[in-house]
């Protein structure tokens, strides 16, 4: 009676075992397939939007208006100088970032838009949105400057608490998106309405940024000269 029993306690493990394995093998199955539907790209012709053209404008415009500054001066030296700099660099960043490459491609994935927001909370906030203003406050002790600062600090910090806020949205969103299940043409075309409407809010983000930049860039024109 004992083998019996153990017998049949073993058979049932085993039991479990090949069900546990089967779900196992089908959850997995269905997770890659719906993940390599994902990984598809979705037709995009971002060279002749016009709001992705507005945002390579606006921030090719900004950026050449700061140019032909005379930094002999001592003044401009400690000041223009070291902001121009801290502006080079968030610019070229952001020209060497996912979101600058969409034009290059006629296919946005959802790992795309997930690349494109996730810089933004871990590289643009750094160089471009919260540190170039701050840096801009406390680089020089200027209190007239300071003054004129504070009228367009305002609105940068506006800015960007909008853009990190959506950037979260964006990024948390793409990373739910998953499914243990095969995929149908309906959630395929949900996929594609998804991807689409989160790449007009992409859009919308970098093209805050690049209003942020050209806030800035008026200012710094004012302030220190430039190209008008």
């Amino acid at each position: 009676m004992k083998a019996f029993f153990i017998d049949f306690l073993t058979l049932l493990a085993n039991c479990i075992l090949i069900v546990c394995l089967s779900l196992m093998s089908f959850f997995l199955i269905a997770n890659l397939y719906h993940a390599r539907e994902i990984s598809y790209g979705y037709s995009a012709d971002l060279k002749n939007d016009s709001k992705y053209k507005d945002y390579k404008k606006t921030i090719n415009d900004s950026f050449n208006k700061m140019k032909n500054i005379n930094y002999d001066n001592r003044k401009n030296e400690l000041t223009a100088k070291p902001i121009y700099q801290y502006y080079s660099d968030c610019v070229e960043s952001l020209n060497n970032g996912t979101f600058a490459n969409f034009e290059n491609d006629d296919n946005i994935t959802a790992l795309d838009i997930y690349n494109a927001n996730n810089e933004i909370l871990n590289d643009y906030n750094n160089k471009c949105i919260f540190y170039l203003p701050y840096s801009i406050e406390t680089i020089y002790k200027d209190k007239k400057q300071n003054v004129s600062f504070n009228n367009v600090l305002s609105l940068v910090e506006e800015r960007g608490n909008i853009i990190s806020s959506n950037a979260k949205y964006l990024t948390d969103s793409e990373l739910g998106n998953s499914s243990y299940t095969f995929t149908t043409d309906t959630s395929r075309v949900s996929i594609y309405n998804k991807i689409k409407g989160e790449l007009d809010l992409t859009m919308n983000n970098y093209e805050l940024i690049s209003l942020i930049l050209s806030d800035i860039s008026d200012w710094y024109v004012l302030e220190f000269g430039g190209n008008n």
